[in-house]
């Protein structure tokens, strides 16, 4: 069963103006994808559509269908929180939050709940930091602000903190 399935996804603008038309693809579960393409050719659209990211724009529809594991993310009884918790986002411009590189980290944890035990937390961060080749840089300045570090840091400060809750 694939993973991820577009079928005949077409994402228009206001103005009927198409930034997608037609897409089809399936990605399997384990399976490595990479979108390549210039500028303005919709790499950045499709991965917004998969997440949902253009819900609060008015005007702004999405055509065909998007499933996830079989379901249809744009349903009305799929709760974009459950998609979230599944299909991480992580930009090419780095978006830390304005706190400790470790309070970065464990947002995702905390919020949703995973646990509240900080060692456990703690062994996530870790884990997170090292998956996101960024421990050895960091682990003695947890507490340090997010944003005082390069702009390579922080992205992977967010990769980090995509990981932690295992999308």
């Amino acid at each position: 069963m694939s993973t991820v399935q577009l079928e005949h996804v077409t994402k228009i603008y206001p103005g009927d103006i198409r930034a997608l038309s037609d897409c089809t693809l399936d990605v399997a579960d384990g399976e490595l994808m990479v979108l390549v393409g210039p500028s303005g050719c919709g790499k950045s659209t499709l991965l917004r559509c998969l997440n949902r990211m253009n819900d609060p724009i008015p005007g702004v529809r999405v055509e065909g269908k998007i499933l996830l594991k079989g379901r249809d993310i744009y349903a009305p009884d799929f709760k974009v929180t459950d998609l979230r918790q599944q299909v991480g986002m992580v930009f090419q411009k780095p978006n830390p939050f304005p706190q400790s590189v470790y309070d970065n980290v464990a947002f995702g944890v905390r919020t949703l709940g995973l646990t509240h035990k900080k060692a456990e937390i703690d062994d996530i961060v870790e884990a997170s930091l090292r998956a996101a080749a960024l421990w050895e840089d960091v682990h003695d300045k947890l507490k340090e602000n997010a944003l005082g570090f390069s702009l390579g840091q922080q992205q992977r400060i967010c990769i980090a903190r995509a990981i932690a809750v295992k999308p």
